[in-house]
């Protein structure tokens, strides 16, 4: 054989030895890539389930956060409505009396205003009218009454008298005769006495 004829057969043997390196390469870069694949898949199926539930999580500790704080909007919302209820009533209660007090105050002005320009109305006429009658009859009655106390006391103590006549019998007369001890014609005059 010659150098060509083995520069051939070594030719095509390393031909031969290098395309089956090459599949064997191809096979093994395949299943290479086959096993990377799979880890990539089983590492995109463990990611995607631990960022399901870290995604489940979040929104379940958001939710309560959330319903946390819209229960504290609600109770402040609630308080603060209560609150300014009750300093808005307050302000129209101090408002009506206020206002009351003012329009009392200037009816009141009115209408002393009007008697004044126009004199007593006919029913306050009437009215006075009548409070005098009242008082007058009011006054005869307790006059009358005074009377009648007067008079009754009068009976009675007339009753006393002639009672006490009756019981009493009448004194005889007796001479002046003076205070015992003493003569009838001093020397001396009496302290009651006016002097000479």
């Amino acid at each position: 054989m010659g150098t060509l004829t083995e520069s051939m057969t070594r030719l095509c043997g390393e031909i031969v030895a290098l395309r089956g390196a090459r599949l064997n390469f191809v096979r093994d870069l395949g299943r290479d890539v086959a096993d990377l694949k799979g880890e990539f898949r089983r590492a995109h199926n463990d990611m995607a389930q631990r960022s399901r539930a870290e995604r489940l999580s979040f929104v379940k500790t958001l939710s309560h956060e959330v319903a946390s704080l819209r229960a504290g909007f609600r109770k402040a919302h609630q308080h603060m409505a209560r609150q300014t209820k009750a300093e808005r009533r307050a302000v129209v209660n101090h408002l009506k009396k206020t206002v009351s007090g003012r329009r009392r105050e200037f009816a009141l002005d009115l209408a002393g205003a009007h008697r004044v320009w126009f004199g007593p109305t006919p029913a306050e006429r009437r009215a006075q009218a009548e409070a005098e009658r009242r008082a007058r009859v009011q006054a005869e009655q307790a006059e009358a009454a005074a009377e009648r106390e007067r008079m009754a006391a009068l009976a009675m103590a007339q009753e006393e008298a002639a009672r006490h006549q009756a019981a009493v019998p009448p004194k005889e007369e007796k001479e002046e005769t003076g205070r015992p001890g003493k003569k009838k014609g001093r020397d001396f005059p009496a302290p009651g006495d006016p002097q000479p």
